[in-house]
């Protein structure tokens, strides 16, 4: 279940821009994520979500600070050894998760996510957003849109979105890794209910000091927060295969420790790069 990523599968990912990865989570950590969506969604005191209204109806679409609720699933899933694996296989053993958020489609919403690069940068080291699927993606109705290479193109990104794209359907506990300079968009979801997706972004400290995208005290809190989360995940699953770190990084012993850690962690900011839209009509 958790073998690390193939060379094969990263092959497909340096060359295409994305690589779909099926089957990552287990029965029950996917369960546990559809419980964490339920209790955050009714949770009229969390006010990181986003919330449009159509008519009399109104929807969530998105969800912000996934590690810091008080259901700690996501907190397990970015503990995860498979996507730690590969993090530090593409980014490098200095890599860091700077966001994490969620994107929910539901029907009736009437919102599409428009042709979008995650972050412009100088492509000085590898960087990658990885979507978890809680929900499967049906193709026509609301999967996402890439342009494969589209990481590698210098046109902008409105040329992009005229380029020939590929639709990626996707089961639930599948994952998509890609570059976040990869051109991707989605349809409004037409025919099934809700389409819930987890986003990790991944980049390396070495990185973003070359480009100046972030300052290294951001670096070390978000670094912080993978080795709260790699504790999390053992005190869970202390029986199975756990990540193995090539730094020394600080263990937490039980989860009062955590939730103190993440009080300090969500203390600082983000500030995060915004992403590069096309908002011009489809000619």
């Amino acid at each position: 279940m958790y073998s690390p990523i193939s060379t094969a599968q990263l092959e497909q990912f340096y060359e295409q821009g994305f690589v779909k990865i099926e089957n990552c989570l287990s029965p029950t950590l996917l369960q546990k994520l559809r419980i964490f969506f339920d209790e955050v969604m009714a949770d009229e005191k969390d006010f990181q979500k986003v919330t449009i209204s159509v008519g009399e109806k109104k929807f969530i679409t998105n969800v912000e600070l996934l590690c810091y609720k008080n259901n700690l699933a996501c907190l397990e899933l970015l503990g995860l050894p498979f996507l730690l694996d590969m993090a530090q296989e593409i980014c490098g053993p200095d890599f860091f998760a700077i966001q994490e958020f969620a994107v929910i489609k539901n029907s009736g919403d009437q919102l599409p996510v428009l042709w979008h690069q995650d972050m412009m940068h100088q492509r000085t080291g590898n960087c990658f957003t990885v979507g978890i699927y809680v929900d499967d993606a049906h193709a026509g109705d609301g999967a996402l849109k890439v342009v494969p290479r589209s990481h590698l193109s210098s046109k902008t990104i409105c040329e992009l979105a005229q380029e020939e794209t590929l639709e990626v359907p996707m089961k639930a506990g599948d994952i998509l890794v890609h570059d976040m300079m990869l051109a991707h968009s989605s349809d409004i979801l037409q025919k099934h209910e809700k389409r819930r997706v987890i986003y990790f972004e991944f980049l390396s400290a070495k990185q973003v000091a070359t480009e100046g995208i972030y300052t290294a005290e951001l670096v070390a809190n978000r670094t912080q927060l993978l080795a709260v989360a790699t504790s999390y995940y053992h005190l869970q699953n202390p029986l199975l295969p756990q990540f193995q770190w090539e730094k020394e990084v600080t263990c937490f012993e039980n989860e009062a420790q955590i939730r103190t850690a993440l009080h300090s962690i969500y203390a600082m900011p983000i500030h995060a790069k915004p992403s590069n839209y096309c908002f011009e009509l489809p000619k």
